[in-house]
């Protein structure tokens, strides 16, 4: 390795050293409020606050526009803690970061934009998913039209992460002219937008504070293209493939790698103080919890670290590795489920009845399973990379 090699990795190394140090301060203050916002379905504002405090709402952005300039491997252990800390919180982050991503990369009119979320001043966030097209987010029934007065679009979006609560909306419809689903141009559109409403509460079984709502959009005008389209008529999808997927699957890995080592570490904590009052033995002298733990160990163990080789793969390559991402999304839904589950089976009714956060920690679990790409996709998807057929 040339000297210069080793200083530019030395350099990257201390910045993703001081990412993850500033996110693990805060992490107690993020997770001091996740039970209220689970309980009162409450947007987790304050955190999001707290994140921009701490300039960590532009990890992704450069430095010159007052970013971070994250590594992947970055990125995915700091939203690791967000996401052990509030799940809500985390998937806000992540939605917000693909966004701002995706605008820095394919629309160079937003600097102001871009400016004021490394400042922690402008939230953004995706609206991809259409309820007709299922876990097929990259499909849009949603349609744009050229007007004398420039572009409008009609349509709808569900699933709105952050919903009527976010500054701008990184938004997929068909390109002009175009009568096919995936022939798609993404659009920015901020909260003010004539013609942009939004509808409905999000009531789901976790991730309550997420505000993830229905988007309506009603002849809204694009007057000015060059700054609200986010690269090229008919782009789209391949901004989403290139761009907005690889970060999402990181970033929701990392999410749910979170809720797992959060689901374990109430498990350790209350099987080592839990003392059974008829013998004065504490459960952690009993084999079956010692084994409990240990599964739950490993399982975090193997999925943290599939996550960070394809992180590290990332960061070294300069290039996203898309069937790792897969898996890595694959792995993590699936282990915080199982090792959520098994949170629950060690400690019992007290966990059960909501006592311990580990109740909360497997109803967001469930949610990785089942959103886009969801976990039976993204098992088609690796089959097909595995016996060498397309992806798509």
């Amino acid at each position: 390795m040339s000297p210069s090699i080793a200083a530019k990795d030395s350099t990257a190394d201390l910045v993703a050293a001081d990412v993850v140090a500033t996110t693990s301060s805060i992490a107690a203050r993020l997770a001091a409020t996740a039970g209220e916002t689970d309980a009162k379905r409450s947007f987790p504002r304050e955190n999001i606050k707290l994140l921009g405090e701490k300039g960590l709402m532009g990890m992704l952005l450069p430095e010159k526009l007052g970013g971070l300039n994250a590594s992947a491997l970055a990125f995915a252990r700091s939203v690791q803690i967000i996401g052990g800390s509030c799940a809500s919180t985390g998937m806000v982050f992540v939605m917000h970061c693909c966004a701002v991503e995706t605008i820095f990369r394919h629309q160079p009119g937003q600097e102001k934009l871009l400016r004021q979320a490394a400042a922690g001043e402008h939230l953004s966030t995706l609206a991809c998913s259409e309820r007709g097209s299922g876990a097929n987010f990259y499909a849009s029934a949603s349609t744009s039209r050229q007007t004398a007065c420039g572009i409008e679009l009609n349509g709808a979006k569900s699933f709105v992460t952050s919903g009527a609560l976010a500054d701008s909306y990184v938004v997929s419809l068909r390109a002009l002219g175009s009568e096919s689903s995936i022939n798609t141009t993404l659009y920015v559109l901020e909260k003010d937008t004539p013609g942009m409403e939004f509808s409905g509460q999000w009531d789901g079984l976790g991730l309550r504070g997420n505000s993830s709502i229905v988007m309506n959009l009603k002849d809204c005008p694009v007057a000015e293209p060059g700054t609200s389209q986010v690269g090229a008529q008919g782009q789209g999808f391949e901004i989403e493939m290139s761009t907005i997927l690889p970060r999402f699957l990181l970033g929701t890995a990392a999410v749910y790698n979170g809720i797992a080592e959060a689901a374990m570490s109430a498990s350790i904590e209350h099987v080592k103080l839990r003392e059974l009052t008829h013998t004065g033995e504490k459960l952690n002298a009993l084999p079956v919890m010692r084994n409990k733990i240990a599964r739950m160990k490993v399982a975090v163990a193997a999925s943290v670290a599939l996550m960070h080789a394809a992180a590290r793969s990332w960061d070294e390559s300069g290039a996203a590795d898309l069937v790792s991402l897969l898996e890595v999304k694959q792995m993590a839904c699936r282990t915080a489920v199982d090792v959520a589950t098994l949170a629950l089976e060690t400690c019992g009714g007290i966990a059960y009845s909501g006592a311990l956060p580990i109740e909360r920690h497997l109803r967001d679990a469930q949610a990785g399973v089942v959103m886009a790409p969801t976990s039976d996709m993204l098992l088609d998807l690796i089959g097909r990379a595995a016996l060498d057929m397309p992806l798509m």
